[in-house]
């Protein structure tokens, strides 16, 4: 339910049956935009300074897949996490970052809404900025409802201590959007105009040979480029 709950906000969906797989998604989803975005541009390419193959992002060991930036890396994605954007210097360095990975603290089926709270090592800049937004979302992290959510935290004892400590929550429902007097929608005004999500299993870590062939598949066409 929540990926047809977000289709009809205009986001999208997969879901995937191990950990593993989502390394394949996210590197076939990064390479599939940054291929639209080169043939839908009109002109020259604009200088970016080296930051068309940068990927905004949580710090790794913060993310739900384990050896992500390793993975992209080996495709020629670099993940960045600066730890604050407050200064123009800092700005300046991920100006020209198209996309935008992070998980999510929980995701919500009856709205195809996702939480993503800012604290140490997820800069909610990486949710806001770019122009797309890539969600990881582990099975365990998504809930029926917003108040199962609170109820699991609440009795575990868990939720007081987590909305005194994390400053920043933002709900993410679908791409952003505004509209005029004459409600015209735009997507994309005040946030990401694209918003993915990958839903996955988090119980199955073990690799598929599936995934042994794609991988040595993409190192190859690679290579030959």
């Amino acid at each position: 339910r929540f990926g047809q709950e977000l289709e009809k906000l205009y986001g999208s969906y997969e879901i995937l049956s191990s950990a593993i797989e989502v390394r394949l998604a996210l590197i076939n989803r990064l390479t599939d935009w940054a291929a639209e975005e080169d043939a839908a541009r009109k002109g020259p390419k604009p200088e970016t300074f080296g930051q068309e193959r940068m990927v905004l992002s949580w710090v790794p060991a913060q993310l739900p897949i384990d050896g992500l930036a390793e993975a992209l890396a080996d495709m020629q994605w670099q993940l960045v996490a600066p730890d604050k954007l407050t200064s123009p210097e800092a700005l300046e360095k991920v100006r020209f970052v198209r996309f935008g990975v992070t998980g999510v603290e929980a995701a919500f089926a009856s709205t195809g809404s996702m939480l993503v709270v800012s604290g140490p090592g997820t800069n909610r800049s990486a949710s806001l900025l770019p122009f797309r937004h890539i969600a990881l979302i582990p099975f365990s992290r998504l809930y029926p409802t917003m108040e199962a959510w609170l109820a699991e935290r609440r009795a575990a004892g868990e939720l007081v201590d987590l909305l005194r400590t994390r400053a920043g929550w933002n709900m993410i429902t679908g791409p952003s959007k505004s509209a005029d007097i004459e409600m015209n929608l735009t997507l994309g005004v005040h946030g990401p105009k694209y918003v993915h999500a990958i839903l996955f299993d988090d119980t199955r870590p073990v690799i598929s040979e599936a995934e042994r062939a794609e991988i040595a598949r993409l190192m190859a066409l690679d290579d030959d480029e």
